[in-house]
């Protein structure tokens, strides 16, 4: 068993749900500390990498959570590197949070690129469904986009 590997895949889901909780309950320190390790433990997934970006989000961040998520993004195209562990798709999904916190972070023009690379990444429902919500490109008439403008 590899160094990496002690840790079921049942640990490290519990893992991740507490530092999600611990995220939300604004435990930021010890959340990240978690994510953090997580993404030592499984550098080629998304579940560290998202975890760290929601503690940076709620603090009001959003520059460290693009930092955060380029770092993440780099890992996970290494993936193949870090063997059994990583996902094929988690690049997507890490590309289209990459998106949102870019927009969070005031860089539309980024974040408009980030979204459309995302339509061309293999596919990952959350992260396709995300980029076309943020792109305009769904059949919801009702709700602006980020990138809308209202119409007068």
């Amino acid at each position: 068993m590899p160094a990496t590997e002690f840790l079921s895949a049942d640990d490290i889901h519990l893992l991740t749900e507490v530092g999600m909780v611990g995220a939300g309950a604004r435990l930021h320190v010890d959340a990240l500390a978690l994510f953090e390790a997580l993404a030592v433990l499984r550098p080629g997934r998304d579940f560290p990498w998202i975890g760290q970006v929601a503690v940076w989000l709620n603090r009001g961040q959003a520059d460290e959570a693009v930092r955060v998520l380029q770092q993440g993004c780099q890992c996970a195209a290494q993936a193949p590197e870090h063997g059994p562990t990583a996902h094929s798709d988690d690049l997507t999904l890490l590309t289209a949070f990459l998106g949102f916190a870019q927009h969070m972070a005031r860089r539309t023009a980024d974040s408009r690129q980030t979204m459309q690379a995302v339509l061309a990444m293999p596919y990952h429902p959350h992260a396709h469904a995300m980029a076309k919500d943020m792109l305009g490109l769904t059949n919801q008439n009702t709700l602006l986009t980020p990138f809308q403008e209202p119409s007068t």
